[in-house]
């Protein structure tokens, strides 16, 4: 069983080395976690017996309700019992996402954010920065990062015409929108796996979070600010169209914009009150705002002028990978943790670390060489939810380290720009030097890091 063990944790290392050396190796991140996520459940099924008694014994024995074992037996209860858990966690998470940024193409193809392009033509660079910060801080913390960066990238693209700048500018919008992503549950995969799962409640979660994330946002503002110099070079002249293309009226679009982003707000409150997934209320929201765009447009269904607009014609693309990848890291986690592989790793950080901000830290540096899905993943299996302890217990629901998690991983996701598909994006778009990076970007996260931390702790003190 020992070596059975090993070889998926050493098929996940390898898996994760790939994953998080996409853009030197070439390898679809999302094939590399689908085909691991496969390999990794085989390799469990040649001991899953074993594994069962380790870790479901009790659940094995009423499955069997007197029959003797066998194999069919254990396979079918790894296929009722065990792996549909992490495909129903995961299905949850991802028609959240769908439903979410389905909302803001909506919003898009009506033009609501056309208007932005050209109410942001500024000449002040820090200016343009901290409202380009601040508006992608907020747009993240109601869609997920990915979302945002490219929607914002687009929007700086069309107005700054410097290549430095749009650097510069990049390394902000990557910071805000980890950030702004990760003080909300519903702004983040990793915070929404956390509301999914039950460890935190929306309210108590952005809370305490909102105080740490804005410090190291102005922090690393005020840090990066320092390489703008002079006055934004701005676009003469709009590429692709003078500002506004659509044909809604301004209140209309104002409507829509109302629509969407209450409704994404309502949702842990439509959670609350129903106790359903909130999933299905973000598909509430999606069929409300279809059903108001369609009679915003009633005269012009079925035009061949409205279906032209795109919402960045590799959205689709990557949304799709997006989920197929998340997917399959659940599956690959999934059979660590049934494996016994984590509950080896809890007794062995509490035995010889003990320290929920150490834990913290350890996971922002694993996830700025990794990916911070899986690393978000491996922490919150490490440790199971506290409901024996009082609520001061760190581990109990709104707990510190289901706080620090969230928080950690996006600022560690944010140092290298390679430990999340939304740091990745940018790296693509503008073609960013590695090592201009390091001497000019990372440090600078760090520090804000460092002084979201020091919030973190001061809001948190007992007494």
């Amino acid at each position: 069983m020992l070596f059975t063990t090993l070889v998926i944790v050493a098929v996940l290392l390898f898996a994760f080395l790939l994953m998080s050396t996409e853009p030197v190796n070439h390898l679809n991140r999302a094939a590399v976690a689908m085909c691991c996520g496969v390999v990794v459940w085989v390799v469990y099924l040649l001991r899953a017996g074993d594994f069962i008694q380790l870790v479901h014994p009790d659940e094995y024995s009423f499955f069997l309700s007197g029959t003797q074992s066998s194999t069919d037996s254990v396979k079918e209860f790894v296929s009722n019992n065990i792996i549909v858990r992490y495909i129903s966690e995961a299905c949850s998470v991802i028609l959240f996402l769908i439903a979410t940024n389905t909302i803001i193409e909506v919003l898009h193809n009506n033009g609501v954010f056309d208007s932005l392009i050209s109410w942001l033509r500024m000449r002040n660079s820090h200016l343009f920065l901290w409202i380009v910060s601040l508006l992608t801080f907020v747009l993240s913390a109601n869609v997920d990062n990915l979302t945002t960066v490219v929607l914002m990238m687009g929007l700086v693209g069309n107005i700054v015409r410097s290549h430095y700048q749009r650097v510069v500018y990049a390394c902000s919008i990557m910071v805000s929108a980890m950030l702004g992503g990760c003080f909300t549950v519903i702004g983040d995969m990793t915070s929404l796996m956390l509301w999914v799962r039950g460890l935190v409640t929306p309210t108590v979660f952005s809370a305490g979070l909102f105080l740490p994330a804005i410090t190291s946002l102005c922090v690393f503002n005020l840090l990066i600010g320092m390489r703008l110099i002079g006055r934004v070079e701005v676009v003469s002249v709009f590429d692709k169209f003078d500002g506004d293309d659509s044909y809604l009226r301004g209140w209309q679009k104002i409507l829509l914009l109302i629509l969407g982003l209450g409704g994404l707000w309502f949702i842990p409150t439509f959670h609350v009150l129903t106790k359903l997934p909130p999933f299905l209320g973000a598909l509430s929201v999606l069929a409300l705002m279809w059903i108001v765009e369609g009679l915003c447009n009633l005269e012009r269904n079925g035009n061949v002028l409205m279906v032209q607009r795109h919402y960045f014609r590799n959205t689709e693309f990557i949304g799709m990978r997006m989920i197929l990848y998340f997917l399959g890291i659940s599956l690959c986690v999934g059979a660590l943790t049934e494996c016994g592989a984590l509950m080896y790793m809890r007794q062995w950080l509490e035995h010889n670390i003990n320290n929920v901000y150490a834990y913290g830290a350890l996971t922002g540096l694993l996830s700025s060489v990794l990916d911070n899905v899986p690393v978000m993943m491996l922490g919150m299996n490490v440790f199971p939810l506290d409901t024996v302890a009082s609520s001061a217990s760190e581990f109990a629901v709104n707990g510190e380290y289901w706080q620090l998690l969230p928080f950690c991983c996006a600022m560690g996701g944010s140092t290298m720009f390679i430990g999340t598909m939304a740091g990745q994006a940018v790296l693509q778009v503008e073609r960013m030097r590695f090592g201009w990076m390091l001497r000019h970007y990372t440090w600078r996260v760090f520090l804000a890091w460092g002084a979201g931390l020091l919030v973190f702790w001061l809001t948190h003190m007992e007494g």
